[in-house]
């Protein structure tokens, strides 16, 4: 969504000084988002005097020009945290470190943020060229997306300062790694011409040899490389634990619709609320959406599909449950005339709506609706635990019923295709490593039996004073047995 530039003096936009402090702190957050449609500032930043706060607003403005209205929230949302916090913490605040301020406040700040609220380790030692950078190592008691607020950070005065709102260097950007990077590239270039007799050629052409796996990096926070690892949820009762709490906690049919959608089609929880009434209809209102998909900028570039029994529910949340619109309530029924007649509209009426007539959000069903009713059932999942567990369990299907390789790889291929991954082979491997950790783990249990049975025949020999019984020959030989005890000599 492209989004005019206006000047930072437009009279609807008031300069402000960006916040340095909280007078108050029991009036609640210093800066909230608010979200205005049709503005040219559709997300702005509000101080507690109900003013804009210009640099975030203008960031904010920004960042929706390239990402996604979804994904330029998450950034704007990560720095808006980050500034409250900057504002009302005591060593923050008593050594007087601004978010605006120079490069060695704003360091500071971001160092002590993310290891007082992000529990992080952060050390310091030379890079790949020798230069001293901070790493940043999450732990298991990280509760904060560091990639995205380093991401977000880094952008923020990158912005500002193209908009001259921050008068400093990006503090995120080590200015001694830059100029080294910039000098082992030019080293880099000398050598190829003296050697070869010319410049190195582009690696598209294919006509030189990639160059060594040598990651060179001008941040000056380096968050250390973890490979993603997906969930693996092989519980057969996970819905039905998830439906009962639920049903405790006092869900309503649009609760229920939600979850159904989340553990039946694999979808994100964004992706669900995203869902208007012309993405049902592609399927004539029955058990398909078209939906967004992470990054596609709200075109519908897949498919979203729900059981028959889902889909009645689909239709009775809109015939019984659906809150009324200002003019009239929107039944199934009604819908059909809409496509009919002006398909168009239907574009503008989002499925699930809160009692206030207002589109539902993804973060108000999960703080008001998800997490206390597990909470209260004792219950650890989040809504995208939903989806490992819809993919976990087509893998298993797959696997289960595939009629060998080529159908194994074919059906694989329409998973990965299904679920649009961007990077479909990575993916699909990393779940895969995954279901193969834990399908060995099932079978160690045959093999501890096994073990257990060797060891108390060998007891019991040894208790009448006998030789200990060795297995025949023409035994079936058990090979991971035989490798954990060490008997497996491949030769």
């Amino acid at each position: 969504m492209a989004v005019p530039h206006k000047s930072c003096h437009d009279p609807e936009m008031p300069i402000e000084p960006f916040p340095s402090g909280s007078d108050d702190a029991t009036q609640g957050p210093k800066l909230r988002i608010r979200s205005v449609a049709g503005s040219q500032f559709p997300l702005q930043v509000i101080q507690r005097n109900g003013l804009p706060e210009v640099s975030l607003t203008v960031f904010g403005t920004e960042m929706l020009t390239m990402l996604s209205s979804g994904s330029a929230y998450g950034y704007l949302r990560e720095v808006v945290l980050f500034a409250n916090w900057a504002g009302e913490d005591n060593v923050s605040t008593t050594h007087q470190w601004r978010v605006m301020g120079e490069p060695r406040e704003v360091r500071n700040l971001i160092r002590e943020y993310l290891m007082k609220v992000g529990e992080c380790r952060i050390v310091r030692r030379p890079d790949t060229l020798g230069i001293r950078v901070s790493y940043v190592n999450t732990t298991n008691g990280t509760r904060i997306n560091v990639r995205l607020l380093l991401a977000a950070l880094k952008r923020l005065y990158e912005i500002l300062a193209d908009r001259g709102l921050y008068p400093f260097p990006n503090p995120l950007i080590d200015g001694e790694a830059t100029s080294a990077i910039t000098d082992f590239r030019r080293g880099q270039r000398t050598i190829v011409q003296e050697v070869l007799g010319r410049l190195p050629m582009p690696l598209s052409s294919g006509v030189d040899a990639p160059p060594a796996n040598l990651r060179l990096s001008a941040n000056y926070f380096r968050l250390v490389n973890r490979e993603w690892q997906p969930q693996s949820i092989d519980d057969p009762e996970f819905p039905g634990r998830i439906y009962n709490a639920g049903c405790e906690y006092g869900w309503s049919l649009r609760e229920i619709c939600v979850a159904r959608t989340l553990l039946e089609s694999g979808a994100r929880i964004s992706e669900v609320f995203d869902l208007t009434a012309a993405d049902w209809a592609v399927s004539g209102f029955r058990n398909q959406f078209s939906a967004s998909n992470k990054g596609s900028f709200d075109q519908r570039v897949k498919v979203l599909q729900i059981s028959n029994p889902t889909a009645k529910l689909y239709r009775r949340y809109f015939d019984e449950c659906r809150p009324a619109t200002a003019a009239e309530r929107i039944t199934v029924s009604k819908l059909g005339r809409i496509q009919r007649e002006d398909p168009q509209k239907l574009a503008g009426i989002p499925i699930f709506l809160t009692a206030r007539r207002t589109p539902m959000t993804a973060r108000l069903f999960r703080d008001h609706y998800w997490k206390p009713a597990l909470t209260a059932a004792g219950i650890e999942a989040d809504p995208h635990t939903c989806r490992h567990w819809f993919v976990t369990n087509a893998l298993r299907h797959i696997e289960e019923t595939a009629e060998g390789e080529s159908d194994l790889v074919r059906r694989k291929q329409e998973l990965i295709q299904y679920m649009a991954w961007r990077s479909g082979e990575r993916t699909m491997n990393a779940y895969e490593h995954v279901q193969r950790g834990r399908s060995f783990a099932l079978r160690m249990h045959a093999i501890h039996r096994e073990m257990e049975k060797r060891e108390r025949h060998t007891a019991e020999a040894l208790a009448r004073g006998g030789d200990v019984p060795i297995a025949p020959t023409e035994q079936p030989f058990n090979h991971e047995l035989a490798f954990l005890l060490g008997d497996d000599h491949d030769d």
